[in-house]
């Protein structure tokens, strides 16, 4: 069984490197396979969703496999998820935005987007980091995650910020409320107030969504309480398992 991780912004594959030796499927490790989105360029999410399925596809043969994604990995993991949805035998969104929002709120997101492309294009990237590390969202919270900046192109990040901007991307809650399969865990942080809402809203709406938080994290679930995120994870893993026989 493989899991395909599809890191955030300002990311790279190598955060999800604490992963390897913690999930199980049936007592057997499960293989992580870390999807670097710099390397996976595209035109927009649908164009994005068909690629990588179709990737992901050729390399499963008969297994179907598992998705998780963080942030703008966790969007981007509902678009695989909607592309596919017999495909996956299940899907991990962490602090991850559905963008059920009106048409204005999604122009003033368009252009912070933009703007934040713009400066990463011409800007020093260490001090724009530090700035996007005190957003609001991620409620001052120490940077637990591994970062290279080695690794990180301002050039495809200002990209990024305009192809994958919450702007452009349509409202995914009556799409994923739409389907039974696959079965999706969301996890969200008990510090992070707004995407705790935006799980139990997804919960809710869609009889395929389980929504859990977790104590003592915030929106970088995964790097803040590693233990508690991967026990939920594993026991996700195991349900899905129990589905399978």
């Amino acid at each position: 069984m493989k899991v395909w991780c599809i890191h955030g912004s300002m990311q790279t594959p190598s955060v999800w490197s604490f992963l390897q030796e913690e999930f199980y499927w049936s007592g057997e490790p499960v293989l992580v396979e870390a999807v670097d989105l710099y390397q996976d360029s595209a035109d927009g999410f649908e164009e994005w969703s068909a690629s990588f399925c179709k990737k992901v596809k050729a390399e499963s043969g008969d297994e179907k496999p598992l998705l998780l994604g963080y942030s703008l990995g966790g969007r981007l993991a509902m678009h695989a998820c909607i592309d596919s949805p017999e495909f996956w035998s299940g899907v991990i969104l962490v602090s991850a935005d559905p963008c059920s929002y009106g048409k204005e709120e999604k122009e003033l997101q368009l252009q912070k987007d933009f703007e934040w492309a713009q400066r990463f294009k011409v800007e020093n990237m260490e001090k724009l980091l530090i700035e996007w590390d005190k957003s609001p969202v991620f409620g001052q919270s120490p940077i637990l995650a591994p970062r290279n900046l080695a690794e990180l192109d301002p050039e495809i990040i200002s990209q990024c910020f305009t192809t994958y901007s919450k702007g452009k991307q349509v409202d995914l809650l009556p799409l994923l409320s739409s389907q039974n399969n696959p079965p999706i865990l969301y996890i969200s942080g008990a510090d992070d107030e707004k995407y705790s809402k935006i799980g139990e809203s997804l919960a809710f709406a869609c009889p395929q969504v389980n929504h859990e938080v977790i104590a003592g994290a915030g929106h970088r679930v995964p790097w803040e309480n590693k233990n508690d995120f991967v026990e939920v994870v594993n026991q996700f893993i195991v349900s899905l398992s129990l589905r399978s026989r």
